[in-house]
């Protein structure tokens, strides 16, 4: 069954009946052999390496194994600063040919790995330029001679006559007579703002001033806040329950670069949560978006437990997954 899923490019389905035919029997090392090559098409290169190198403890002769874990960790190195006859997957490779010398797939990666070091050898070092900016202190214009000296007395009090002195601003003069008092509050732009109104007709005004008044919070729309990137996985599915439109979850998800997802979910992916966010892929999936959809599908199939998952889909949901694979893939 895992072999007819393999051939059917179901790489989920078949990685859930080798991994169960692991569980009946470990020792078999075909069982990770093959689900090393579903691991590989799927881009799970540390799973991949880790099954490979099962295969070797179980059969250290094995070709396929070598070069299978030759191919997972090739991804994962660098050429920068290094020579890739140092790396480990150059030394699974050569191991595979001298297993196995008439290997053709085994040479060609080897022609491959030669060729992408002569191109890196080939390349100038980069350099970076870091603009230097020399700041050199400006002569004195006036050097200080013998007869004068080097420090001037300063005087703690202002020195400056009064009538340069800026003025000060005046308190206003309290009224002298009623009548002065009642023009004062005349010439203020006050607006009565509540009191105490008695029988007698002795009210307790309240006055308030219009600067205080300009100071009051004005009613209208608050200002929405933009979309934020969750942070953490709790985040995520809080804010993606909810949205209740494609459109609104797409969104959301494009605040998160696509490289970001397996770090985010981690081993948390919940079967309910993936069969929303392929709904949704597939919704918004059009010519101008089908190079992001790509790039968020690739990432999350590299999410951990995305194969175990799968499992727990109905055959509506694979078809879903393999339905959008072939959309994206055809850009």
């Amino acid at each position: 069954q895992g072999n007819e899923a393999f051939k059917a490019r179901d790489y989920p389905t078949a990685i859930g009946h080798y991994t169960t035919a692991i569980l009946a029997d470990g020792n078999d090392p075909t069982f990770y052999l093959n689900r090393a090559a579903a691991y590989l098409k799927l881009g799970k290169n540390e799973d991949a390496e880790r099954d490979s190198t099962k295969v070797l403890s179980l059969n250290p002769n094995n070709v396929k194994a070598f070069f299978r874990r030759g191919q997972a960790r090739r991804p994962l190195g660098n050429f920068d600063g290094c020579p890739p006859r140092v790396k480990s997957f150059f030394i699974d490779f050569n191991e595979a040919l001298r297993l196995e010398p008439s290997n053709i797939s085994v040479k060609n990666e080897l022609a491959d790995l030669e060729k992408a070091s002569r191109e890196m050898q080939a390349k100038p070092p980069r350099r970076r330029r870091v603009p230097i900016e020399v700041i050199e202190p400006e002569a004195d214009k006036h050097p200080a001679t013998k007869d004068e000296p080097l420090l001037q007395p300063v005087s703690s009090r202002d020195l400056r006559s009064e009538t340069t002195q800026e003025t000060k601003e005046q308190p206003p003069r309290k009224p002298q007579t009623f009548a002065d008092a009642k023009q004062a509050r005349a010439s203020k732009d006050v607006r009565v703002s509540g009191g105490i109104f008695r029988p007698s007709g002795n009210h307790t005004i309240v006055t308030r001033r219009a600067d205080q008044a300009s100071r009051e919070p004005t009613s209208g729309t608050a200002a929405t806040a933009p979309v934020r990137s969750p942070m953490t996985l709790f985040d995520f599915t809080k804010s993606w329950n909810s949205l209740e439109t494609d459109e609104a979850r797409w969104k959301l998800m494009r605040t998160i670069p696509p490289t970001s997802l397996p770090a985010l979910f981690q081993a948390s992916l919940e079967p309910d949560l993936l069969k929303s966010i392929l709904h949704t892929l597939q919704a918004v999936c059009n010519p101008s978006t089908r190079s992001a959809v790509r790039d968020y599908l690739t990432a999350l199939m590299r999410v951990q437990r995305f194969g175990t998952v799968m499992l727990f889909m109905d055959k509506r949901e694979r078809q879903r997954l393999e339905s959008l694979r072939q959309e994206v893939e055809s850009l």
